[in-house]
């Protein structure tokens, strides 16, 4: 499991905008967002940049991945 820090979720419609950009990336699965940590956790290896493509022209910016340790 991956965490992305995403800048710009201020609100829950954003949240679902942001679920729904990472939904439609191929090879990422499991998406759930928590707007208050601005924190997007999923399952999947892609790369930062394809991320960073997915989110070209909205008013987010991702922040950093990194790999959450259960």
């Amino acid at each position: 499991m991956k965490k992305a820090i995403v800048e710009g979720m201020c609100c829950n419609g954003c949240a679902e905008e942001v679920k729904h950009i990472f939904q439609n990336i191929y090879g990422i699965t499991s998406v759930s967002v928590n707007r208050e940590e601005e924190a997007v956790t999923y399952e999947g290896f892609v790369s930062k940049r394809v991320i960073e493509e997915a989110l070209n022209g909205t008013s987010y910016t991702l922040k950093s991945i990194e790999k959450v340790i259960k």
